[in-house]
């Protein structure tokens, strides 16, 4: 993602939402490709939400799949 905030001076990435199930606050995580079913030796980066679980992949990992 590579939104600009609406000062326009800041890129706004999946991290900087809010969880599109619940509303909470996501964090940076890292799960094993095992877990998403994927083949790569690589841990993946994800997006995860404490509140609900919700569980969102940023578009680096996209692209990287």
């Amino acid at each position: 993602m590579t939104e600009l905030s609406k000062d326009g001076e800041h890129v706004v990435s999946e991290f900087d939402l809010g969880c599109a199930t619940c509303g909470g606050s996501l964090t940076r995580s890292h799960v094993s490709p095992e877990t998403i079913g994927v083949e790569t030796t690589d841990p993946l980066e994800v997006a995860e939400c404490a509140n609900c679980g919700g569980r969102y992949f940023p578009r680096n990992t996209l692209d990287a799949l």
